[in-house]
């Protein structure tokens, strides 16, 4: 019974992952032509946009990551509190929030009418706003992977350090975060990869100014808006290429980790 029950599973599971997962990004790459190849690699801007992506996304990642160990701080040590609870609620909302209301939230807090002294515009439109865009929706997931390493680690090491004398603080930053090794991997990667792949918060906040603040998301938009599939085409093809790289990476990592212990 056992076994029919698993073939059932699969005969539903495989033809709809097929058709859903799979079949998609083939279509995506039967359609990339070497003129299209040639004529993006040979886009100044394609590349200005690779380069403001991986800047932009690594730089939001590093900032999820700081903010995640922040909030592992208060996840051990402040759960009974106001400032926990408000956090907790708030890491999930960035992912139930439509990206294009986070892109305005971002352009309002930030934007020319409060930062107006920062420049013409705020913070808006430039660089630093493209992470800061990608920090707002990547953050919960490099929080919850911390958080979720937390409730792996064996909570004993904690007690003995508080018993040796150890404050809450020391304890944390000498003896809890370098145990979480794996987690702080995983969610930075998570971030990165995350912060990749985000367009409308990036357009709204950052805007798409080619050379400037686009990224590979909006060079992908803006060349299916000027007619240029094959160079849009091959835009995609280079963004999943780069996201199996990250996949495997952290697949990878993961596998090392496993095996040593």
């Amino acid at each position: 019974m056992n076994k029919l029950n698993k073939n059932i599973v699969a005969v539903l599971f495989t033809p709809l992952f097929l058709l859903l997962i799979v079949y998609p990004l083939v279509a995506l790459l039967v359609r990339l032509e070497w003129d299209g190849v040639a004529n993006t690699f040979a886009d100044t801007f394609f590349w200005l946009s690779v380069r403001n992506t991986l800047c932009a996304a690594l730089l939001a990642a590093l900032l999820s990551l700081v903010l995640a160990v922040g909030f592992g701080y208060c996840y051990l040590f402040l759960k009974h509190t106001a400032i926990y609870k408000v956090a907790n609620l708030m890491n999930d909302l960035p992912i139930a929030l439509p990206h294009t209301v986070a892109g305005l939230t971002l352009l309002l807090a930030f934007g020319r009418k409060t930062c107006g002294f920062l420049g013409e515009t705020g913070l808006a439109f430039t660089l630093l706003a493209v992470v800061l865009a990608m920090f707002f929706v990547s953050y919960p997931l490099a929080a919850r992977t911390v958080a979720s390493g937390m409730d792996k680690m064996e909570t004993e090491i904690i007690d003995v350090a508080r018993t040796l004398g150890d404050t809450p603080f020391k304890a944390y930053f000498r003896v809890v975060v370098p145990t979480l090794g794996e987690a702080l991997f995983s969610g930075f990667v998570l971030a990165f990869s995350r912060s990749l792949s985000e367009f409308a918060a990036v357009v709204m906040f950052g805007g798409n100014l080619p050379g400037s603040t686009q990224v590979l998301a909006s060079y992908v938009f803006t060349k299916v808006e000027e007619g240029e599939l094959e160079m849009a085409v091959t835009a995609s093809c280079f963004c999943v290429l780069l996201s199996l790289l990250i996949v495997a990476t952290l697949s990878l990592r993961r596998r090392v980790w496993h095996a040593e212990r």
